[in-house]
């Protein structure tokens, strides 16, 4: 037994600390034997018992990396009787085909890689596992876990909500460069010499209200978040379709949106509800405090906005902008008030700020897309801000989808064949080779289609 083995570790190591170690690497190696041996003796009961038509063609070995290790097991690869190659273990048991990773194995990467590195979590999975993978590896599997996130829907119970709180704001990525630099220099004269670019990865969250949880602090209930790099009418569908699974949408009677004001933010109606816009405080104020530093021309400004007159404060800009010796001065003012007067409607003080909304971009989204240097593709970018929305909001991540079996075209064969009558014969123009009717092909260098035709 292991524990009778692990005893005898521990007398000759008189170590705890070895002997933690050593019995750790003997759990893992011996879940990975039963794995191993489980699956093979379940391939063995199919192969005791194939199904009618059926013939055993051979015994292939295949190796997939688990969270326990990279798992080497032997199948019975059948044929059928259109003489294709079917292995029923990897079937039943919902192996896809030439997949490397299991499913498992692939989540704990999407996970980790949410908070680490792809090379870091690419040495933590050999860490727990003890098996190779590189990052790109990882990579790859953030990759298609966005692509999955962003097109699954999940079923649940609808919430009845009268009033739903959204709100949006934009994170700025640093884009990678489409050329590497041609020559090698050292790192800090790259990194003045480089350019950059960035884009705006679109963010929103939507919620039902807040809960005071301690001083200064509140929760939002039935939070939900999600981010994309569409266009915005793209984008606000991926959200009407998120607001729509998790909330009733005929019991929604207005949508409080928040938002800084950009342009892609405004939206007349969402998930057929009348979309109130408030602009955020917090960006008002700072605006005000750029255009007019000090004295009573910012007192006044103030006052003007807490009591939401936004149109007689884009006036009081357009004439203090006239007077204004400073041109930088003057710019600042006039972009003043073309900010109240293009948003108007939605200054409504007081209001409840974007601190929500801005402490998700922060928490969320710059936390592992942001700093240290970091650049990101436009794929990458999303599909990582997806893995950590889907963390954030408690949403499970969703595991790649069993893939089929057979191609388009294998399944036609199928059918054709299916259909034939049993007096049928090959067509033969007198020109090559044709194997004879219903005889043995699985010897021949052909393809599985092949076969399906013309067995």
């Amino acid at each position: 037994m292991l524990s009778s083995r692990m005893f005898s570790s521990l007398l000759a190591s008189e170590d705890f600390d070895a002997f933690e170690l050593a019995t750790a690497e003997a759990a893992r190696s011996v879940g990975l034997e039963a794995m191993r041996e489980c699956v093979e003796a379940f391939d063995a009961g199919l192969a005791a018992r194939p199904m009618p038509g059926w013939s055993v063609h051979e015994r292939a070995p295949r190796t997939l990396v688990t969270l326990l290790g990279a798992m080497t097991y032997t199948r019975t690869v059948f044929l059928d009787r259109l003489g294709r190659r079917r292995a029923l273990c990897d079937e039943l048991l919902g192996v896809p085909k030439r997949a490397r990773l299991s499913a498992g194995a692939f989540l704990w990467m999407c996970r980790c890689a949410a908070e680490l590195s792809y090379r870091k979590t690419a040495a933590a999975f050999a860490e727990l596992s003890g098996a190779r993978v590189s990052h790109v590896t990882v990579m790859r599997c953030v990759h298609e876990e966005g692509a999955l996130l962003k097109s699954a829907r999940r079923p649940r119970e609808r919430v009845s909500q009268g009033v739903l709180h959204v709100e949006a704001d934009g994170l700025w990525v640093r884009l990678q460069e489409e050329s590497h630099r041609e020559r090698a220099l050292p790192r800090f004269l790259y990194e003045q010499a480089r350019r950059t670019r960035s884009f705006e990865l679109k963010m929103a969250c939507a919620y039902a209200g807040k809960k005071k949880v301690a001083p200064g602090r509140h929760e939002r209930g039935g939070l939900l978040l999600t981010c994309g790099d569409d266009s915005p009418d793209e984008f606000w569908g991926r959200v009407e379709s998120m607001v729509s699974e998790a909330y009733e949408p005929a019991d929604l009677e207005r949508v409080v949106l928040g938002a800084d004001g950009a342009a892609w933010c405004a939206r007349g109606e969402l998930a057929g509800a009348p979309v109130a816009r408030s602009l955020d405080p917090f960006h008002i104020m700072q605006k005000i405090w750029r255009a007019f530093p000090e004295g009573a021309q910012r007192e006044w400004a103030v006052n003007l906005a807490v009591r939401r007159k936004p149109l007689q404060l884009a006036r009081m800009c357009a004439r203090v902008a006239a007077k204004a010796p400073d041109p930088a001065r003057a710019r600042k003012v006039r972009e003043l008030g073309s900010y109240m007067e293009a948003n108007a409607d939605a200054v409504r003080f007081p209001t409840p700020s974007l601190g929500t909304m801005e402490g998700t971009n922060a928490h969320v989204g710059a936390a592992r897309l942001k700093g240290l240097g970091r650049s990101w593709s436009r794929r990458g970018a999303e599909a990582m801000c997806l893995i950590r929305c889907a963390l954030a909001c408690g949403r499970p991540l969703v595991a790649p989808p069993k893939q089929a079996f057979f191609t388009e075209r294998g399944r036609e064969a199928a059918r054709r064949a299916a259909s034939r009558p049993a007096s049928w014969v090959p067509p033969s123009a007198g020109r090559g080779y044709e194997p004879p009717h219903r005889a043995e092909t699985s010897g021949l260098k052909t393809a599985a289609a092949f076969r399906a035709a013309t067995c």
